[in-house]
C-alpha cells in the first residue's frame, strides 16, 4: 500500500520481468506486458516494475511496454502511478530515452 499526498493510499502490483526471462526483447512480449499494466492501473494499482535478474531489454521491448503507455495517459500520470525498481544502468537510459522521445512526440 502506498500512501498519496492527502493521506490517500493505493494498492499496489509488482510485475517481475526477471522472474519469467532474463532478456526482454519482443515488441509482442513487450505489447502483452503494456496491456497488462493498463489493466492494473485501471483498476486502481500502482504499478511496480521489477528488473532483479534481466539483464538486458530491447529497444523494441522497451518502447511497446513503456513508451506506448504515453498513448493512454500523460506523463505525470504515467510517473504517478508507476515506479522502478532494481534497474540497471543500461535498462534506465534506455526506458528512459524511449519515454522521452514517445513525451516529445505527444507534445509536436
Amino acid at each position: 500500500m502506498v500512501t498519496l499526498k492527502g493521506g490517500m493510499t493505493m494498492k499496489e502490483k509488482r510485475i517481475e520481468f526477471g522472474k519469467s526471462k532474463r532478456m526482454l526483447g519482443f515488441r509482442k512480449v513487450g505489447a502483452d506486458y503494456r496491456n497488462r499494466i493498463l489493466k492494473y492501473i485501471d483498476q486502481g494499482y500502482k504499478v511496480i516494475f521489477d528488473f532483479e535478474n534481466v539483464s538486458i531489454i530491447s529497444h523494441s521491448f522497451a518502447d511497446e511496454c513503456f513508451g506506448a503507455l504515453l498513448e493512454h495517459m500523460k506523463l505525470d500520470e504515467l510517473k504517478s502511478k508507476t515506479t522502478f525498481v532494481n534497474t540497471n544502468k543500461e535498462t534506465r537510459q534506455l526506458i528512459k530515452f524511449v519515454i522521452d522521445h514517445r513525451n516529445n512526440l505527444e507534445l509536436a
